[in-house]
């Protein structure tokens, strides 16, 4: 039996949610390796570095697609400047992660100030900005075709910058996870 969300056209508001929830999952997945101890330092670097280019990669769509709507219809209540600056917070958090190592006393810290940072901004995401972005009669389907062709972009400059062969046109290395189940969050 399929989901009543399998059933939904996929639009930008659930590629913006479906990134949330892999950030979700990834906080998740670090806080149980930092409880249970099991896979080490490595397993946390893993999970971090994983969690931080997904962070990155939803800010940067964001700022540059998100946001820019946004700007007009809220600029009486300042919302969208605050979530920029909720931006800047953690490109600092996670460039201060960049300077720690998994066995540093302090880096389990700054995954949670990571953590104190995005998972309330996504809340708030979903509460209010999902809703008024759907209720302006935006086409989202076309803001979602442009989300993959800046998340391909994106992925084809990371792939060329590590020295790896482009993709084709079709292949898109990580694009868009699978929902996770997030009952811990």
């Amino acid at each position: 039996m399929r989901s009543p969300y399998a059933h939904r056209t996929r639009d930008a508001l659930d590629l913006l949610q479906r990134d949330h929830d892999l950030v979700r999952k990834l906080l998740c997945d670090y806080d149980r390796l930092r409880q249970g101890g099991v896979g080490g330092p490595e397993g946390k670097a893993d999970v971090v570095e994983r969690l931080c280019d997904a962070l990155t990669q939803c800010a940067l769509i964001e700022e540059d697609l998100f946001y820019p709507l946004l700007r007009p219809m809220l600029k009486d209540n300042g919302l969208a400047p605050t979530l920029l600056c909720d931006h800047a917070l953690l490109r600092r958090l996670i460039a201060r992660l960049d300077e720690l190592e998994p066995t540093d006393p302090g880096y389990d810290e700054a995954v949670g100030n990571i953590s104190d940072c995005v998972l309330p901004s996504m809340n708030h995401a979903k509460a209010v900005l999902f809703v008024t972005l759907r209720s302006a009669g935006m086409d989202m389907l076309a803001l979602r075709d442009q989300m993959v062709r800046r998340r391909r972009a994106q992925q084809q400059q990371d792939l060329t910058r590590i020295g790896l062969p482009p993709a084709r046109s079709t292949e898109v290395y990580g694009a868009w996870p699978p929902a996770c189940r997030l009952a811990d969050m």
